[in-house]
């Protein structure tokens, strides 16, 4: 794969204008098979300000030769760590992950590990996709409630705050599920993905005003209303100028990362174009003097 290059002066492009700050995510490459080095080299070629890292076992994902791998790719390219993302898919927990009782400390154990390597990058926030919990009845809500505790509990034990992204079709449905989950558990914040908040109907632009200061993390993609893993480039069904000014107006401060992993896998582009396509939207070249 490619080697790593410096980042391009005046880095970044994705950020010119914002005090937030936009980067990429590596599962956006793991279906065409890019490493990291290749990873931080078209990040660093776009002028992005940071890569966030998924995570589905911290032992696997964060295993400590990878981990080590990725500190000296940051220290070649300048370009950081941004966010960590703990997700929970259904094929990893099938029986549910933070609303069954059984799974639920292992889900906390798990976050704070991540949270562990996290604040080993100087990172105070993590995040978190409940998607192996479904809307089910009071006593699933009410398991849900308590492994949520639990994740925050592990995770502010490492200095670390959890951001909960909702999703069409999981027990986090949508941005006002995320809100009163945070108004329960003390210490939980949101996590705004504008491809779920769009197949949800909802205008992003709106939901950054509604979530406020509990906004903690953005994930930038498009998608049509009800298809909630289209995951498409950044302004391919919706123009992103609202929302853009919609964080500003907040005051923002954070980072914004695409997600850009449904069209990748389903062929639409690569990850370098998806990424690249999502760029150009939100920050237009210059045209011809």
């Amino acid at each position: 794969m490619s080697s790593a290059v410096p980042p391009r002066p005046g880095r970044s492009p994705a950020s010119a204008g914002h005090r937030w700050q936009v980067g990429d995510a590596d599962w956006n490459h793991w279906p065409d098979g890019l490493d990291d080095a290749a990873i931080w080299a078209a990040a660093a070629g776009r002028g992005l300000a940071g890569i966030e890292l998924g995570v589905y076992r911290a032992g696997d994902e964060l295993a400590p030769a990878r981990v080590e791998q990725v500190r000296r790719l940051v220290e070649q390219t300048g370009v950081p760590v941004a966010m960590l993302l703990l997700s929970l898919p259904p094929a990893r927990w099938p029986q549910g992950a933070l609303s069954s009782s059984v799974a639920a400390q292992l889900v906390a154990d798990q976050a704070a590990a991540v949270a562990e390597v996290a604040a080993g990058f100087g990172l105070d926030t993590i995040g978190l996709w409940p998607g192996a919990d479904d809307r089910g009845g009071a006593r699933e809500r009410e398991g849900l409630l308590q492994g949520l505790a639990k994740v925050v509990e592990a995770a502010a034990a490492r200095g670390v705050r959890v951001a909960l992204e909702y999703k069409p079709g999981t027990a986090v449905a949508t941005a006002a599920d995320a809100l009163a989950l945070c108004d329960t558990v003390p210490g939980l914040g949101v996590l705004v993905d504008t491809a779920h908040a769009f197949a949800a109907g909802e205008d992003p632009a709106e939901v950054v005003a509604l979530v406020g200061e509990r906004l903690w993390h953005v994930h930038l993609g498009d998608a049509e209303v009800g298809n909630a893993d289209d995951d498409l480039p950044v302004g391919r069904v919706h123009h992103f100028g609202a929302f853009a000014a919609a964080l500003d107006q907040i005051g923002y401060l954070g980072a914004a990362s695409f997600d850009l992993y449904g069209a990748v896998c389903a062929g639409v582009a690569t990850g370098v174009e998806a990424v690249g396509e999502s760029v150009d939207h939100l920050f237009p070249p210059a045209g011809p003097r």
